[in-house]
């Protein structure tokens, strides 16, 4: 939930910004790189914990990620192991 608050937060103050720099007639370009810029600074200076909190929790989510299990890992190292040993026996160098 902090992920969310902390993003939408975010891009609120991008899109204020962007509109009231296409307001004064700054340009496209520079709104939008002034919208970033200022978004990021906005958001990074005024809520940290809000900017842990979303950090730590996205974390979270990518920790449970599935890993691959033991047997696999094995299994592909035999596989790469008898790869290279046949490799090495084609070109005349014992194992």
């Amino acid at each position: 939930m902090n992920f969310l608050k902390y993003s939408l937060l975010r891009l609120a103050v991008l899109v204020l910004v962007f509109l009231v720099c296409t307001a004064l007639d700054v340009g496209l370009i520079l709104s939008g790189i002034a919208a970033v810029a200022v978004s990021f600074a906005v958001s990074y200076l005024f809520f940290p914990r809000l900017h842990a909190a979303a950090g730590e929790e996205f974390r979270r989510w990518t920790a449970r990620a599935p890993k691959p299990s033991n047997r696999v890992a094995l299994e592909d190292q035999a596989v790469e192991d008898a790869y290279v040993d046949r490799k090495l026996r084609e070109d005349g160098r014992e194992v």
